[in-house]
């Protein structure tokens, strides 16, 4: 699946906005993946977890790096069992994973999917602050 640079919207009156160039999946509508309902009940599940802020907190914190739970506690200002208890809910949507130093639990993305729309919906909303 290929994305092409598209230019949408124009510029003809003073004040307005200059065109957007955005990058459309090259897809026509008849050779586009099937996606089975399943697949998309998950991918909303995804999207629901994503819709609580403590979890976008969690997740921003992951975005500068793997970090402990006493890490995640820290720069969240979230108490440690509702850190826990979130990142539990995250582990099981495969949007972190853990690994074991000694005692210690440390978190990071599982993949950089996640760590993408984060920050893109994080750009999106700052563009449209005073909107």
């Amino acid at each position: 699946m290929s994305q092409q640079p598209q230019t949408v919207g124009t510029a003809h009156s003073p004040g307005a906005q200059a065109p957007v160039e955005v990058c459309a999946p090259d897809l026509d509508p008849a050779d586009g993946p099937d996606y089975s309902a399943e697949t998309l009940d998950r991918t909303a599940e995804v999207f629901r977890a994503l819709a609580a802020s403590s979890r976008l907190r969690i997740l921003l914190v992951l975005t500068r790096g793997e970090t402990s739970v006493s890490g995640i506690v820290d720069e969240t200002g979230l108490s440690q069992p509702l850190v826990s208890q979130h990142l539990k809910l995250l582990r099981s949507l495969h949007l972190v994973e853990v690994r074991r130093m000694g005692r210690e639990a440390i978190y990071s993305f599982k993949d950089d999917h996640v760590s993408h729309i984060l920050l893109d919906a994080l750009d999106h909303s700052v563009e449209h602050e005073d909107d």
